[in-house]
């Protein structure tokens, strides 16, 4: 009795949690796009922050500890800067409003989580790239998994793994050498990270757009893009060797197609983001809120087997909300407490000295590049220190007068805080897959990689402040 009482209780939670998750999307959509043209619209964003607040408060028990902390760290930061510094409460505003556009964007990007997951295109599209030429194949998964990544995010590390195995046991049953799965998964891992240099609908690049005003996300998205392949490129000196790469590898039946498919998926959900970025005037994180839930309910009707059990569309977005609770909540709460360390920085004089030319804005810009991987790799959650960093420089003198190379020095620092940190996801996943385990995976395996790649980086970034 107790346990069905429980369950019903949980069911209930998961709808109202649905609900508000609703709430948050149409409110904030409805609030970016309408209160230029009407001004009173803006209560919706309000509307918004409130479901974002009380998701996070009826999550509070599920989420990972570290979100609990922050949670808490966040409402003390707030409740100080009232208390102390009243007059900095559009400050406080301004950095509610943009957590809770990270709440909403994290959702809606948990939408499509299920569909792609449980894609057949999505499998046969990988599936593919392991026909190509031994020589060819680091050049191949490296940038396929960028594309892939797009929509599977590091999902697609243990599917090309799993394809691999498969591909290898087959392979050895009939006699024949097969690829080398641990080598597969390393490739796949640093084609998956480096899309987060340029991925539109990426955590990365939602908060470096979201969060430095005077960036113009269309010129920096493509930017980005030819950045990351220049680097992609540089990235295959580090390729594993396959030296058991499999001759008579097959493409499957279908495959190139499904490739084609999946390359106009993330070319049209790029084209729509940017369609209703410069035809609505609203930012890439409220685009993204539009184009994700039309994508996820367009791609189950397209692809009916994607389609979860019967329940409802609640249900799914029930566990959107669950699956993305923890990042959800680390985000709203990040930049409140971004907000508070960026206004203490600022009463002890930062911002003076780098207008004053104490600091130059190009120390802060390489600094920025060197100081997430850094915290990286000393296991400090690079997702926090990155919201910290933006919310410090983003809106600031460095911000304004050099956003490109500001917004392309952490994005790209995100890719590498994601190679070098013990704790990312993507080092656990390889290290699980690889048997190397997550901190040898960061610390040794990506090492030389991430140096090197850091190096090139400083260089490009360096090319990129002297132009703007």
């Amino acid at each position: 009795m107790d346990a069905q009482r429980g369950a019903q209780r949980a069911a209930v939670s998961a709808r109202i949690c649905a609900i508000l998750a609703v709430a948050m999307i149409a409110a904030l959509v409805i609030g970016e796009v309408g209160k230029p043209h009407l001004p009173a619209l803006e209560a919706f964003d309000w509307v918004a922050a409130v479901a974002a607040v009380l998701l996070a408060a009826i999550r509070i028990g599920h989420v990972q500890r570290l979100a609990r902390i922050f949670a808490v760290l966040a409402a003390i930061v707030a409740a100080a800067v009232l208390l102390v510094a009243p007059e900095a409460r559009p400050v406080v505003g301004r950095a509610l409003m943009q957590g809770t556009a990270f709440s909403a964007f994290l959702t809606a990007l948990g939408l499509i989580r299920a569909p792609v997951r449980a894609s057949k295109v999505i499998g046969l599209a990988a599936a593919w790239l392991f026909a190509c030429p031994a020589r060819m194949r680091s050049a191949a998964m490296t940038y396929g998994a960028q594309f892939l990544a797009v929509l599977f995010n590091l999902g697609v590390i243990a599917m090309m793994h799993d394809i691999a195995r498969d591909h290898s046991d087959r392979a050895r049953a009939e006699g024949r050498s097969g690829v080398d799965a641990g080598a597969v998964t390393l490739v796949v891992e640093r084609g998956a990270l480096l899309a987060t240099i340029w991925n539109p609908i990426g955590v990365g690049f939602a908060i470096v757009t979201a969060a430095i005003p005077a960036l113009d996300p269309a010129l920096f998205l493509m930017l980005s893009f030819v950045v990351a392949m220049v680097v992609s490129a540089g990235s295959l000196v580090f390729a594993p060797r396959d030296d058991q790469a499999d001759p008579e590898s097959r493409a499957p039946e279908g495959g190139a197609r499904a490739l084609l498919i999946v390359l106009a998926v993330v070319a049209g959900l790029i084209a729509v983001t940017l369609v209703l970025h410069r035809l609505l005037g609203v930012g890439f994180l409220t685009a993204a809120c539009i184009v994700l839930p039309l994508l996820s309910v367009l791609w189950s009707r397209v692809e009916p087997s994607v389609r979860g059990p019967k329940g409802g569309a609640l249900d799914g977005l029930a566990q959107a909300t669950a699956s993305m609770a923890s990042e959800s909540t680390i985000f709203l709460a990040a930049t409140m407490i971004g907000a508070g360390a960026s206004l203490a920085l600022g009463a002890i004089g930062i911002e003076a000295l780098i207008s004053g030319g104490m600091i130059p804005p190009v120390a802060v810009v390489l600094g920025c590049l060197v100081l997430v991987p850094l915290a990286g790799a000393i296991m400090i959650p690079h997702s926090i220190v990155m919201l910290l960093v933006v919310q410090l420089f983003g809106a600031g003198p460095v911000g304004q007068t050099h956003p490109q190379s500001l917004a392309l020095a952490l994005c790209l620092a995100w890719a590498f805080a994601i190679a070098t940190s013990p704790i990312s996801a993507m080092s656990i996943v390889t290290g699980r897959l690889t048997g190397i385990g997550p901190t040898g995976i960061a610390l040794r395996v990506n090492r030389a990689f991430t140096l090197c790649g850091l190096a090139a980086s400083a260089l490009i970034v360096l090319v990129v402040y002297l132009l703007e």
